[in-house]
């Protein structure tokens, strides 16, 4: 048996690319995952509420560790 394409270590100049719909019209961002991360998850993380939500299935951060309620 031969395994082709096996996971390899993220190296974080892999490019991320956005499909994203704008009033109708379709517009395309491609980027590297460094600058990706940097850009949205970080600041996603970090403005994500401190407190556990009431309602099932919210992202909050929960002493600095990424919880789902």
């Amino acid at each position: 048996m031969d395994f082709f394409g096996l996971p390899q270590p993220l190296t974080f100049n892999e490019l991320v690319t956005i499909h994203q719909q704008q009033n109708g019209e379709w517009a395309k961002c491609t980027m590297p995952l460094s600058m990706f991360s940097s850009l949205v998850i970080e600041n996603w993380l970090k403005n994500l509420p401190t407190q556990e939500p009431t309602t099932a299935g919210v992202a909050w951060n929960n002493t600095g560790v990424l919880s789902i309620s």
